[in-house]
């Protein structure tokens, strides 16, 4: 069973491209703010999100984005939970509220693919 990816991010170019990178191996559904975000990570129940903070209906502030994160870490402790954002000051505040990774944006593909994979055994491993 592929491990279950939400990638929430209200850039729908960067949505598609990291759908795209991530479906061959990961069972993906995307969000783009905080309504789809909920909606997904309810129903859906990810194992990993990777979580822009920037979004509306408030995508001049990080408040959404870290709303989502928290609720994330409640409501499904054992998923992981990397926050790709341009807002490299935030880092410590994701952190502090339970993010597993944070990339800055813009980030290397690679790198992103190399933290999911990573990600993906750290939540494989909490499992056995």
């Amino acid at each position: 069973m592929k491990t279950k990816v939400l990638i929430v991010d209200d850039d729908a170019a960067l949505r598609q491209q990291l759908y795209w990178m991530l479906c061959d191996d990961y069972d993906v559904v995307t969000a783009h703010d905080l309504q789809s975000a909920m909606r997904g990570a309810m129903i859906y129940e990810p194992q990993i999100a990777i979580l822009d903070l920037h979004l509306p209906p408030a995508a001049d502030t990080p408040e959404v984005g870290l709303h989502i994160l928290e609720y994330l870490k409640e409501h499904t402790p054992a998923a992981k939970v990397l926050v790709v954002s341009s807002d490299g000051g935030m880092r410590s505040a994701c952190v502090r509220r339970g993010a597993d990774a944070f990339l800055s944006k813009p980030f290397e593909a690679e790198s992103l693919l190399t933290t999911v994979r990573r990600t993906t055994i750290a939540a494989r491993l909490g499992e056995i």
